[in-house]
């Protein structure tokens, strides 16, 4: 049973996160080394809470230490990671069902504290984690990379339409 709004909100942000990486792909990316290194360890950053949190509503162990890696991140990695997590959420809100939704999942926080959240709260907090570091990386690349890209959730909608 699919869940509006979450499921056309999942979807959404594998547009956005799609067309963000088209524009970090582009030829003129390569002239912000600077700011490329950045963007990748905020969106490395984004990827491991998915990462977790997907795990988490699978009800299975992480991979991850921490919510953060000191590593150099390549793109295209990152791209495939963002695009298998993604493909998950979107097929997740197509199913997951109300009393799915009000399940509590408990666990540990990478910082050692308790976590007891309900699978909505995972998935709201999910969305608003990605979209607040979206923006982070927005600023902190030129306009140039940036000059194409549309990520507001009205002009995914029209494409929708």
């Amino acid at each position: 049973m699919c869940q509006e709004p979450l499921h056309s909100l999942y979807q959404y942000k594998a547009w956005s996160e799609e067309e963000l990486f088209r524009c970090l792909k582009a030829p003129i990316a390569k002239s912000f080394p600077a700011e490329m290194e950045k963007a990748c360890y905020w969106l490395s950053h984004i990827n491991i809470v998915d990462q977790l949190f997907i795990a988490r509503l699978k009800g299975e162990p992480d991979e991850f230490d921490s919510v953060v890696t000191d590593q150099p991140q390549d793109l295209i990695q990152l791209e495939e990671q963002f695009s298998k997590a993604n493909q998950w959420f979107v097929g997740y809100t197509k199913a997951v069902t109300p009393a799915d939704l009000a399940d509590h999942v408990t666990f540990t926080f990478k910082d050692g504290k308790p976590g007891n959240m309900t699978k909505e709260q995972i998935l709201a907090h999910v969305l608003s984690h990605g979209l607040q570091h979206r923006g982070s990386v927005a600023t902190i690349l030129p306009g140039e990379i940036l000059q194409a890209h549309k990520d507001h959730f009205t002009t995914f909608l029209k494409l929708k339409l």
